[in-house]
Order: C-alpha cells, then structure tokens, then sequence
C-alpha cells in the first residue's frame, strides 16, 4: 500500500509537472505550480527510495523545498490579479527553502564529520522549530488567500474557494492534528506518510482543475446587481463605437483585458476610495496608456472617473435595494460603495440614475411593498 500510493504520487506529479509545458500561454501560476508538482515528485521518489540512497538522499530532499510555500504563492497567484507576488513574498517562500535545505545539508554533515555532531545537533533544532513555525503561518496564510474576499464572492468564484478551502483545509486537518492524535504509536509514521500522500495528490489534481478552469473561463462578478441595461454593457467586451469595428487586439491585450475584468469585477477595485487610472495600471504593472486604451475600446469608458463611479453606484444600488441594509445612512452607503465623502456620492448618483439615493431607496420600497401587496390579494 505504501509503494503503490507513492508510485501514483510519482506518476501524477511528474505528469502534471510535463503539463504545464503545453500550455501555450504560461502565466506565473503555471510556473507555480510546475514548481510545486516537481517538490512533490521530488519527495515521492525519496520515500519510495528511503536509506537505499545513502547520502544522496539528503540531495534529493534538498530539492523538495518548494511544498507549503510554494503552495503558498500558488495561492495568491490563483486568486489574486495583477502583481499578486511582490518581492517581500518570494524572499519569505526563499527564507523557509533556505531552512529546508540546510536541515538536509546539516543532516549531511554529521555523516562526514561525526565530530561536530553536538554542534550541529543544535543547529538543527532551532532550523526545525524555525520551519515548523513558519510553515505553520505559512498554511494558515495560504488558506486565507482563498477566504479573502469570499463573501463579495458569488457563482463559480464562490464555489472555486469553497472547493480550495475544503482541500486544503482538510488536508491540514487531517494530517496536522486527527492523525496525531487518533493514529497508534505503532506505525504512525508510515500511516502519516501515507495520509499526507494521499492528501497530496487531492491538492495537486484539485489546483490543476482550478487552474484550467480559471484560466479558461475567466470570471465576472455581477457586482450582485440585477443584469440592467447598464450593467450588461459594462460587462461586454466589444469594441466600443467610437473605435474602428476592426480592431484586431493582442494576446497581451486580451490577457490585459481579462486582467481588468477580473480587478474591477472580481476583486472589485473600484470600492477603493480615490482610485486613480495610476493606481490601476501599478496593480497590472503596466504602462497607463495601456489600460486607458483599452478601457476606451473594449469597456466604453470615455472616461475613467466616470467609468469607475459609474461600477460604484451599481454597487451602491445593490445595497440600497438590500432590506437587511434599510436602516444604513446613505453616507454609510457611499463610503462602503467607494465614494471618498456624501457629496461626491449624491451628486454621481443622481446623474447617473435621475434620482438622489434616498429617493431611489423610497422608490425600491414602493415597488417591494406593491409586490408585497399583491401576493397577499392573490
């Protein structure tokens, strides 16, 4: 049972890991994730293996430095757009494969230089209590990546974190805390090996669906909002009338454009008060003219101020409409819809809608209580 559950870790991993090679468009996560599948297969070979590779084993778990962490910035890759890792993320996935790797070469030492055993003995306690203590903040942080944001979430990105959080979720579950303490003392260890085998090969097939989905079917929230006219045309991806009806766009246009979608309609930038095209285009990490191009052509943005408080007041519409959110003042509603201060707020929305927030509250609540009323006749 031991041999055939690593023989399959093996072969999935290394499979998935020769995948990303055909992907024609590689994004960070593919690369991710490659990254991550060759740590796994890098570790099953070195269980099924064992002592039988003398000191070429440590070698071998040198390599398999890229399994919290690396699932880590996968993570954040996955659910988040534009530079979702920074610097400051790959030096703290570097500092805990630095500690793996020298756990193994400190393990490697002492069988050459038996002499500074007492020494390295210690060493290799504070580099393990070290890594267990990031790892741990590490998997803690990894699921939060697919909490962030779960509640303006809705659809198919609901149910893709949802599907993250129970994997990931249960593989820590299961093999950090029920196995340690429901499995006996004898054999535990090859029943742990066992259990985190099997919970590896969940994560990875898991991720590999949540990719290819995600990448082929990219997702846009519907801000909540009933599909009005106004939205619909927010949403769609054509060309706009002021722009030649043949425009021809790049693959790095389309992947730009698919980007935006997601930042504005997805994580919904847009509540962020006084945001500016700069802000956008330094969270795409492109040039401005790019994304003011393209949010002229493909979104009918004549002008992005416009653009932007015209997603804000669909959203704000969602929540006057909301019966649970009647007794919200409406600067609370503006505040939490983006807008810097009430001002600004009332005067967008009645531009934009005809009516004041309050009025437009009044007349959703005529309509519900004429809806209501004739139910009840009925």
């Amino acid at each position: 049972m031991y041999q055939t559950i690593h023989i399959v870790l093996l072969i999935v991993s290394f499979g998935l890991l020769c995948s990303q090679l055909f992907v024609r468009q590689k994004k960070v996560v593919h690369l991710l994730f490659a990254a991550f599948c060759g740590s796994m297969a890098i570790t099953a070979i070195k269980r099924l293996g064992g002592d039988g590779f003398g000191f070429y084993q440590y070698f071998l778990a040198m390599g398999a430095c890229m399994t919290c962490n690396g699932g880590w910035l996968l993570a954040r890759a996955l659910f988040r757009q534009g530079r979702a890792i920074l610097l400051q993320h790959i030096l703290v996935a570097a500092a805990i494969a630095l500690l793996m790797v020298s756990l193994q070469a400190m393990q490697l030492l002492q069988q050459f230089w038996p002499e500074s055993q007492t020494l390295l003995a210690s060493a290799r306690v504070v580099c393990k209590e070290l890594l267990i203590l990031l790892s741990s903040a590490i998997l803690m942080l990894t699921l939060w990546e697919g909490c962030r944001g779960y509640s303006q979430a809705c659809g198919a990105e609901r149910r893709h974190r949802q599907l993250f959080l129970a994997t990931y979720g249960g593989a820590i579950a299961i093999c950090g805390v029920i196995a340690k303490i429901w499995l006996p003392a004898d054999g535990a260890a090859l029943q742990h090996d066992l259990l985190s085998a099997v919970a590896a090969l969940t994560i990875m097939v898991v991720t590999q669906w949540l990719i290819y989905s995600r990448s082929h079917n990219p997702l846009i929230s519907p801000l909540h909002v009933a599909a009005d006219t106004t939205t619909k045309k927010l949403l769609e991806v054509e060309p706009a009338k002021t722009e030649p009806l043949t425009t021809v766009l790049t693959d790095g246009d389309m992947e730009l454009c698919d980007n935006i979608r997601q930042l504005l309609f997805q994580q919904q930038v847009f509540l962020q008060a006084n945001l500016r095209l700069t802000d956008l285009a330094k969270l795409l990490d492109v040039p401005e003219y790019r994304v003011s191009k393209l949010l002229r052509s493909q979104f009918h943005a004549s002008n992005f101020n416009q653009f932007i408080n015209t997603l804000r007041i669909e959203y704000a519409k969602t929540l006057l409409s909301d019966p649970d959110k009647g007794h919200w003042p409406v600067v609370v509603i503006g505040l939490e819809s983006g807008f810097a201060s009430v001002g600004p707020f009332t005067r967008s929305f009645k531009t934009i809608v005809g009516y004041t927030p309050n009025e437009f509250r009044q007349t959703v609540n005529c309509r519900v209580s004429e809806l209501l009323g004739r139910s009840k006749s009925t």
